[in-house]
């Protein structure tokens, strides 16, 4: 027997839920992995902004958009679950699944991560791990021609480093640099918005 209409319908909108991934009560679309990336020196420093620190630490970074002068402090420190990320007067705390954002200077503290507290550095709070990574993958898939890698010393430590030719609106060409520690964290970074700079590293 032939499917009535309403079924015929039912079973249509059935399938389009199934290939979008989308209904309101099954499984929701998640974001993927970033395709490999066919560029030596970038995979370098990918493979190291992959890697988990090997334990407790305090990074101290200093941010500097291209609208500025004057640099951001900002401390990122890990010990146990929580995850404390101090950016100027912005405190992001990751303790587990749950962030929270506060401010030093005093009021309510919120239960998610307002990115938009640090909307004027360029960044977010995750800066010196994730964020950049995914950065890092964006840059290297528009690359002009070859990278070019090299290895240099930051805050004492090794990093693995690329820089990166790609499009630039300013110029016909510009160039995108981004640093990795063997430990895991975001070294340096230069490009048309602004640098990130790792002035201290300690393991706990």
């Amino acid at each position: 027997m032939l499917p009535t209409p309403s079924r015929r319908r039912a079973m249509l909108a059935l399938a389009l839920c199934t290939l979008l991934t989308a209904c309101a009560t099954g499984q929701r679309p998640t974001l993927t992995d970033p395709e490999p990336v066919d560029d030596g020196a970038a995979a370098s420093v990918l493979e190291r902004l992959d890697r988990a620190p090997l334990g407790d630490f305090t990074a101290v970074y200093e941010i500097t958009p291209s609208s500025g002068t004057t640099p951001t402090i900002a401390t990122v420190s890990q010990r146990g679950d929580e995850l404390r990320a101090e950016i100027g007067n912005i405190v992001y705390t990751t303790d587990g699944a749950a962030t929270s954002t506060c401010d030093v200077t005093g009021g309510p503290c919120e239960d998610f991560a307002n990115e938009a507290r640090i909307s004027n550095l360029g960044i977010t709070h995750q800066f010196w791990r994730a964020a950049f990574r995914q950065r890092l993958a964006t840059d290297a898939g528009r690359r002009i021609g070859t990278s070019t890698g090299t290895v240099d010393s930051i805050a004492g430590q090794s990093a693995a480093c690329v820089a990166i030719k790609v499009p630039s609106a300013l110029e016909a060409v510009g160039t995108v640099s981004y640093c990795a520690l063997d430990q895991g964290l975001l070294g340096r970074y230069i490009g048309a918005d602004g640098t990130i700079e790792l002035t201290s590293f300690t393991l706990a």
